[in-house]
């Protein structure tokens, strides 16, 4: 099975756009949210320093964190995908012009035009484009592991840049739209090389990294404000997903790396329109059962979907993983002799 595949995306529904909520105006829900992050696989954020074995990043103290800015975007980019809302990140032009797909994304899915008209995710997360700055409404701090499981380091085999040239994975049966937004499969076990590979050119192919381990486990709190009741569903949502899926994070996720679960511990709303007449300054705090409560109330018009995006999503971060599929990438052979072969032909096809 190919480490990836794509989540589809129903281009008939269109994205629901709204003016932003104001900053200064208190109209939706506002709070606080905290949680844990357990590693289901190891799991590696690279320290950006040139250190060998490259490390995991880690704060002032010392301790590995997941920083905030990586938190958000794994956020965000469900939020665009079950949302929908606009492809933010997507230029059209790949791998030096050699894969051109601007006609290839419906016109409604791109970019947001103007801050008085975005989608879920530009409303909720802001934007910056040309003069535009917009604040988001969503906020994550870095989350911090205080006690990490070792592992040893190990060397990945080749990550390389996507392929988007290939046009039988990367566009849609008829070649008229793309495909949907990759997300990578859950794996039982890791991929790694031996040793570093180098080209002709002596370029490292490959990563010597060290990650962690396991059960290591990440506190990690974050805030909102101002959210209309369909965007703090989509929030908890994206946070917490379903029984039976887990996010994927970090770098090597096609070796299998990357897999976590993410709980919520706790949850508060302020109504800053009571902060002063009440004794409990307007907060409302959920945790234990009554998070769990209030939590399925929340997420339920989202596990009760039935949208292809949402069956894909649920198909590719399934957990536990399938026990009896080979995971990675079909061989330079099977490209050529396949290279009209959907995505779906590479289950049984010979890996790298």
């Amino acid at each position: 099975m190919n480490p990836y595949d794509f989540v589809r995306i129903d281009w008939a529904t269109g994205i629901a756009r709204r003016p932003a909520s104001l900053h200064h105006r208190f109209s939706g829900a506002s709070g606080r949210f905290e949680g844990t992050i357990t590693t289901l696989m190891p799991l590696f954020i690279p320290d950006r320093r040139n250190l060998a074995p490259k490390r995991f990043v880690t704060n002032a103290q010392g301790q590995p964190i997941i920083p905030g800015s990586s938190l958000k975007g794994l956020v965000r980019g469900l939020v665009e995908t079950i949302g929908p809302g606009c492809w933010w990140l997507f230029d059209g032009t790949y791998e030096r012009g050699a894969a051109d797909y601007r006609d290839k994304l419906p016109q409604e899915f791109q970019q947001c035009p103007r801050d008085g008209h975005l989608c879920v995710a530009c409303r909720m997360f802001g934007l910056i484009r040309g003069g535009t700055l917009l604040l988001g409404h969503v906020g994550f701090e870095d989350a911090i592991c205080e006690k990490p499981v070792a592992h040893d380091p190990i060397y990945t085999p080749i990550l390389d840049a996507p392929k988007p040239h290939h046009t039988a994975w990367y566009l849609d049966s008829a070649g008229r739209q793309v495909a949907g937004r990759k997300f990578y499969f859950h794996s039982s076990e890791i991929r790694t090389s031996r040793e570093i590979r180098r080209s002709r050119r002596g370029v490292e192919l490959n990563q010597h990294i060290t990650p962690i381990g396991p059960d290591s486990v990440f506190t990690f709190s974050g805030w909102f404000d101002n959210l209309a009741q369909d965007e703090l569903a989509l929030l908890l949502y994206a946070l917490m997903l379903e029984p039976g899926m887990r996010h994927k994070i970090g770098y090597a996720k096609p070796a299998g790396l990357g897999s976590i679960e993410v709980r919520l511990t706790r949850l508060e709303f302020v109504d800053y329109g009571q902060r002063y007449a009440t004794p409990d300054r307007g907060w409302t705090v959920y945790a234990g059962d009554e998070l769990e409560h209030f939590m399925a109330d929340q997420v339920a018009p989202h596990i009760a979907s039935q949208s292809i995006t949402l069956q894909d999503l649920r198909r590719i971060w399934a957990w536990p993983p399938a026990q009896d599929v080979r995971y990675g990438y079909p061989t330079r052979d099977w490209f050529n002799q396949h290279p009209r072969a959907p995505i779906s032909a590479t289950k049984d096809a010979p890996r790298q």
